[in-house]
């Protein structure tokens, strides 16, 4: 039984609705900036414009049929049909638009149960964020051999994002590339702050292949380094590789927050640690559920989640280290390949 299926019937209304980009490219694999699946008790619709009918034939034929059409088509598939189910995560548009053609009093949000199988990774879901792990590590060490003083963050970056491209992957996140005081900010923009010696380097990247995402963050020291970097750094790391290790089936993402946070309070750096320590990864960056103090939703193996804790001292430097894990055979596994003991180059 196809996702699509599966997802109707546990929904058990007439007809379901899919907006959301992202859960469309879930449930058929194929991308578009404008489409619409339909799923009713006998018929599997993938609604697009003319732009994309042909290669969607093409790639969707023995799952969907595929037609030309708008709002206006979804509701004439629908019609009869009482209550219809439908993703909330669309923009405000997108939910006026299907209250004009189908009525408010119809639509049934099935939002959560959609993220109820995205949670889970299959096999070949779990293949392709390898796959992008695999092109990360790659851009990572490339971009290593292009540090070198009064480079900048942005040069790096476009070099980053460049052996994304060769390798036949997009960018999963606009890369962030931080030098010294810039790292400070967990999201901070690229700039052409050029790279000197004494700097921290947290390079926070992550490829997207086959339409699925990886994320890894490492921090490494240019030149020499104080007694204080060093520190921070160790700190760090012994949070991340505690909590990593300590992940199982079970664990809440609260309790899973707990463990690195602990660890950083203890010593002294508790409120320079300024957000979650992870999230779900898969067709979108950030999915649910994530490791933080207020999520109580459940670790389950074939569930993909990242280990990030970080510490961000103002007008100083910032030590961040990320990776992507895949919860199997009831414990964590790192997918990246690069080693985590600090880089001085």
């Amino acid at each position: 039984m196809n996702v699509c299926r599966e997802i109707y019937n546990k929904a058990n209304l007439d007809a379901i609705v899919i907006c959301s980009p992202s859960n469309t490219f879930y449930l058929s694999g194929f991308e578009s900036s404008n489409c619409q699946i339909v799923i009713t008790k006998d018929k599997q619709y993938f609604i697009t414009d003319k732009r994309y009918v042909n290669e969607a034939n093409i790639v969707l034929k023995d799952c969907f049929e595929v037609v030309a059409g708008d709002f206006t088509y979804i509701s004439m598939l629908t019609n009869g049909c009482g209550t219809i189910g439908w993703d909330s995560d669309v923009t405000y548009n997108t939910y006026k638009s299907l209250c004009d053609s189908l009525g408010e009093s119809k639509l049934k949000d099935i939002q959560p149960i959609i993220e109820s199988f995205r949670m889970i990774k299959s096999n070949d879901e779990i293949t392709n964020i390898i796959k992008a792990q695999e092109i990360t590590d790659l851009a990572f060490r490339e971009a290593l051999k292009d540090l070198k003083e009064g480079v900048s963050e942005i040069e790096i970056a476009a070099k980053i994002e460049y052996v994304f491209l060769k390798n036949g992957a997009s960018i999963a996140f606009d890369s962030i590339v931080a030098f010294g005081e810039n790292g400070a900010s967990p999201h901070a923009h690229r700039t052409f702050r050029k790279l000197r010696s004494g700097d921290f380097v947290t390079m926070d990247i992550g490829a997207k292949w086959n339409g699925y995402c990886s994320d890894m963050t490492r921090t490494i020291g240019f030149g020499e380094l104080s007694s204080e970097q060093i520190k921070v750094y160790d700190v760090v790391l012994n949070a991340q590789l505690a909590a990593k290790d300590a992940l199982k089936p079970g664990m809440s993402g609260k309790q899973a927050d707990e463990i690195a946070r602990d660890i950083i309070t203890k010593e002294g750096y508790g409120e320079y640690f300024t957000h979650s320590r992870g999230h779900s990864v898969g067709v979108d960056i950030h999915e649910n559920i994530t490791l933080s103090p207020s999520c109580d939703g459940l670790l389950e193996n074939g569930m993909v989640v990242t280990v990030e804790p970080g510490i961000y001292i103002p007008n100083k430097f910032g030590v961040r280290i990320e990776d992507t894990i895949v919860m199997e055979n009831n414990k964590a596994k790192q997918l990246s390949k690069i080693d985590k003991k600090l880089i001085i180059i």
